[in-house]
């Protein structure tokens, strides 16, 4: 069965100083051509679809700049990104957003609800940028936050929701389009210990009972344990990898 990620290859640098350092270096007397950080170093790896898979490793080990770039949040400095079987790591902008709006959903550490909207007016958003009409948007929205557990709580700003709930909230925004993956990036950071092993709880039973694809990037104990299958990131490499099913 094709993969429904492909990466091959990846290495990722970020340069440091540039232009700028070297100016520096110059007025205290010497040249400065600027530094580089190398983030990820020729990594190579599959996802197929149906995964409940972790990316695990200390802070920076490079496990949210792989998200980043599976997320083509962030492109890689060598290397591919493929999508069933299509290259996505060298579209333009314009196509990249595209497709991340229609391909992908993203849940974040510190949720990323917009707060003037209610919850199903968050939810909604992405919907509406997709040019989905007034009544079936709703009638989604609502059914996602029904499908997480918060729907009585969908005409509450952010700020009337507990820490759970704003989670709750933006995995809903995640699957609403039925998304090829969803992307989640230190999901329960924020969380209390009850409400983090909720919220897993949730996320496994959108993965096995809805057949959604999640790919986290943690070094949270409890989202290990849950994980179906476990990469382990070390100084930008595969360090090693277990598969529990």
């Amino acid at each position: 069965m094709e993969p429904l990620i492909q990466l091959k290859n990846i290495t990722k640098v970020y340069e440091i100083g540039g232009p700028a350092m070297g100016r520096l270096g110059r007025l205290r007397g010497g040249a400065h051509p600027g530094l580089s950080v190398t983030a990820l170093k020729q990594l190579s790896l599959d996802f197929h679809r149906g995964e409940f898979t972790a990316i695990a490793g200390p802070s920076g080990s490079g496990k949210s700049t792989l998200l980043n770039i599976i997320g083509t949040i962030d492109s890689p400095t060598r290397g591919e990104v493929h999508y069933e079987g299509r290259k996505v790591s060298s579209l333009r902008e314009e196509l990249l957003a595209d497709f991340r709006l229609r391909s992908l959903g993203f849940v974040f550490q510190a949720y990323n609800l917009i707060s003037v909207l209610t919850a199903v007016e968050n939810v909604e958003y992405v919907l509406a940028l997709q040019g989905i009409g007034r009544e079936e948007r709703a009638q989604r929205a609502r059914e996602a936050l029904r499908r997480v557990g918060v729907e009585a709580q969908a005409d509450r700003r952010p700020d009337l929701l507990s820490g759970g709930q704003q989670q709750r909230v933006a995995v809903a925004r995640a699957i609403v389009h039925r998304p090829m993956v969803v992307l989640a990036d230190e999901p329960t950071a924020n969380l209390d210990s009850k409400t983090a092993e909720a919220l897993l709880a949730l996320m496994l039973d959108l993965n096995e009972e809805h057949g959604v694809t999640f790919l986290f990037s943690s070094h949270d104990p409890r989202v290990l344990s849950r994980a179906k299958r476990v990469i382990q990131i070390h100084d930008g490499c595969v360090e090693g990898e277990e598969d529990r099913e």
